[in-house]
């Protein structure tokens, strides 16, 4: 029986699953890639560690990605815009395996394009264990790549006040929209957040901690619950973001 385990990251994550031979590890570096359509970024390489004491049979498939103002993804054939080498391969235990991209697309192209790397371990048949389960992983590295000119740009549109579904707590939330052809980073910004004679500064580091990079695509809108809990005496919230891109 297998059991397959994807995982899409915005934040790193190192990986463990445990499979019918014992405990399986794999590392991933980086997780997050930034490329251009011409120039010395139009060529990137991640980097895959087998930590464990089998081999790894690892396979690299790449999808296009796009997320939706709630941060949803949505997957779709990549084209031929990538040449990716190796897309298979088999990794020592305890070696490691470099994967190569190479942009081939239109080097003019009007505005960034996302993509989702999947490195997967490939599921291998296991003697005389047909009822134990295997477990494979994968992970998801996003790549973005940037127009030859052009930057981001982050326009605030709404502050509000929301119960995170996950702490429980009352936190703000805040709405941005990508008004250029470039992809933002959220995780590139400090945010002032005040009201009721209550203030606090979210400084870029935590934003990439608790959210992510925080993929802003052009043209598109996301929603972002801030990580900073109100006092019960807050009740109307405003923001200020100071997006400063490194492009």
């Amino acid at each position: 029986m297998l059991l397959r385990l994807l995982i899409f990251a915005l934040a790193p994550v190192v990986l463990f699953a445990t499979a019918c031979t014992g405990v399986m590890a794999m590392s991933v570096s980086p997780i997050e890639v930034e490329m251009s359509s011409v120039g010395m970024k139009s060529r990137a390489q991640i980097t895959v560690i087998n930590d464990s004491a089998d081999p790894l049979p690892v396979e690299a498939v790449l999808q296009s990605l796009s997320l939706n103002e709630r941060g949803e993804k949505k997957l779709a054939n990549a084209g031929d815009d990538f040449l990716v080498f190796p897309t298979q391969a088999m990794i020592a235990p305890g070696g490691m395996q470099v994967f190569r991209m190479q942009w081939v697309g239109d080097p003019e192209i009007l505005a960034s394009k996302t993509f989702l790397m999947s490195l997967n371990q490939v599921p291998v048949r296991m003697k005389g264990r047909r009822s134990e389960v295997q477990v494979v992983i994968g992970l998801g590295v996003v790549i973005n790549v940037a127009p030859p000119t052009g930057l981001p740009k982050i326009r605030l549109l709404q502050t509000s006040i929301v119960q995170d579904p996950v702490s429980g707590k009352r936190r703000p939330i805040i709405s941005v929209e990508n008004v250029s052809n470039v992809h933002a980073l959220l995780s590139q910004s400090t945010i002032s957040v005040s009201g009721d004679g209550w203030s606090v500064t979210i400084p870029s580091g935590l934003l990439k901690t608790k959210l992510g990079f925080g993929l802003v695509q052009p043209g598109r809108r996301r929603t972002f619950i801030l990580p900073v809990d109100l006092p019960s005496g807050v009740r109307n919230v405003v923001a200020n973001i100071d997006f400063r891109p490194k492009r």
